[in-house]
């Protein structure tokens, strides 16, 4: 190849210094010429083509993921706002369970303090009733006063009245106190 050639080519290719492609009808006159560089320049277009395709498909397949993980973002947000509103109704839930928890155990221990009262109360009123029952010298009928003891009735006897019997109908009025009888004490130091 000859400069006059080589010059040729140069002038097809550039025209005000700026590379612009070469026509097909132009290429197969260089092919003529330097088919070296007519196959480079052939390569090189076939080359770009590939180049260009990928980058197509690069897009194509870039902007359907970007597709994808939009809806997967909306379908995420969707489920943290169902998500949001489960965990404040779950809140608001053990928020009441909570309370009502806390009144079953201010229930629990006002039970345990009234029952522990009607206990003492109990006991102190078994005490009391074992005091009367001492009181009264009636040791075996369980706490109960005297007055409520069964006594056999006087026509059992043919009339006669039981020592005890006779005690009760001798004593005074003002030795009975809402018709519970008081012991009576003899007076040692009268005279008899």
């Amino acid at each position: 190849m000859d400069g006059t050639a080589s010059f040729e080519v140069e002038s097809l290719m550039a025209v005000d210094g700026v590379k612009k492609a070469i026509a097909p009808d132009r290429l197969a006159e260089l092919a003529l010429i330097d088919p070296k560089r007519a196959k480079r320049i052939l390569a090189n277009r076939q080359s770009a083509a590939r180049s260009k395709e990928r980058k197509i498909r690069y897009t194509g397949e870039l902007e359907r993921k970007v597709q994808t993980l939009q809806t997967e973002a909306t379908n995420l947000s969707a489920q943290v706002t169902v998500l949001q509103r489960d965990t404040t109704g779950l809140t608001t839930e053990n928020k009441e369970l909570k309370l009502r928890l806390q009144a079953m155990e201010q229930q629990a221990q006002l039970r345990d303090a009234l029952n522990e009262a009607l206990r003492q109360e109990v006991q102190r009123l078994k005490i009391q009733a074992g005091q009367m029952s001492a009181m009264n010298g009636n040791h075996f009928n369980g706490g109960l006063p005297q007055f409520f003891s069964h006594q056999p009735s006087p026509h059992h006897f043919g009339g006669q009245q039981t020592p005890q019997q006779q005690q009760h109908q001798q004593m005074p009025e003002s030795s009975t106190n809402n018709g519970h009888p008081q012991p009576q004490f003899m007076d040692f130091n009268q005279g008899a």
